[in-house]
């Protein structure tokens, strides 16, 4: 079973349409790049597989891949995906699902057969690259302490307290001296404003007051410098993605009818060995081929399927010029 998801991977990788006899057809969709603006995710191009329940008529390519992996008989080969069939539905009536590890989830919903992608970018062209969260390049700001150097506003603020303390001193020293050496609060005492001045002397009484000199202590100021730089580079992303062969093919749901395919063919034979030897003679070249299904008793040998007309013309063109042979398109 592991084999038989290995096997289609790989198709999809190469082909837009990938079919499993009576069951279904895998159909890859382009996908351009994307950008999630609630996530801050950038998604790269990839391929978006859909899967059709009415592609169900063998067109030969995943029977001749299945062959060849297995090295077995086109006939054995059929055989093997019957097998695989059984228990894929038996898989759909027990569990109403089954899963294509690498590629996604078929699953049984109330009789219709619905499909959810559960792979990796199988889009060549994008061969390595992964979603991408803005937020983590984004700057980080980092709060700096200021510290003022400037040491004027702080020895003016300094001046004005001793100021301050200065002008308290008085007022509490005329408070106390005030009612203590004049008549002033004492009833019935002689009161003169001279009485006021406190370095005014009485001739029997000397008041000896020792100077009182006030020494605010030397101003220190230390200034602790503490600078941090933060300088961040943010790493400049270019994502680069050329898309040699943009393919669009038409979106296909399982509601929706079948368009046309399109069939590279480069030989017809009325007998099946040289149609093999022919396959076998591509493949030393490079070329993937494979053998069509019977019809008016010619077998046709294919070198690649397409939905799009234009892409088969394009490989057309390439066989021409890289190996000089001839080609013809079968549409169906």
């Amino acid at each position: 079973m592991l084999e038989i998801n290995q096997i289609i991977k790989q198709l999809l990788q190469l082909h837009d349409c990938v079919i499993f006899p009576n069951l279904g057809g895998f159909v890859a969709q382009y996908s351009p790049a994307n950008f999630d603006e609630k996530k801050s995710v950038l998604s790269p191009p990839h391929k978006q597989i859909l899967f059709n329940k009415n592609l169900v008529n063998n067109d030969g390519l995943l029977v001749n891949a299945f062959a060849q992996k297995n090295n077995i008989s086109y006939e054995n080969a059929v055989q093997g995906l019957t097998n695989i069939l059984l228990e894929i539905n038996k898989n759909l009536k027990t569990q109403n699902k089954h899963e294509f590890q690498g590629i996604g989830i078929l699953y049984n919903n109330e009789g219709v057969l619905n499909f959810k992608q559960k792979s990796n970018n199988l889009l060549s062209s994008s061969y390595g690259l992964m979603p991408l969260n803005i937020d983590e390049f984004k700057m980080s700001s980092k709060s700096e302490k200021v510290i003022d150097l400037n040491p004027s506003k702080y020895l003016k603020t300094q001046i004005k307290n001793w100021a301050l303390a200065a002008s308290v001193i008085l007022v509490v020293f005329y408070s106390a001296w005030i009612p203590i050496q004049t008549q002033l609060l004492k009833q019935g005492g002689e009161f003169n404003y001279s009485d006021l001045n406190p370095f005014t002397f009485k001739k029997a009484n000397v008041l000896a007051i020792d100077e009182v000199k006030l020494h605010p202590p030397k101003k220190e100021i230390k200034a602790i410098q503490s600078i941090e730089k933060t300088s961040e580079k943010s790493n400049s992303i270019i994502l680069k993605s050329e898309l040699k062969n943009k393919i669009s093919p038409a979106v296909i749901t399982s509601n929706q009818s079948v368009n046309e395919i399109y069939e590279v063919v480069i030989g017809s034979f009325t007998k099946e060995l040289n149609a093999k030897n022919m396959i076998d003679k591509l493949k030393t070249k490079g070329i993937s081929a494979r053998k069509l299904k019977k019809e008016n008793k010619l077998f046709r040998i294919s070198v690649g399927k397409f939905l799009n007309k234009n892409n088969a013309k394009k490989l057309q063109k390439s066989i021409s010029k890289r190996h000089k042979i001839s080609s013809w398109i079968l549409t169906k």
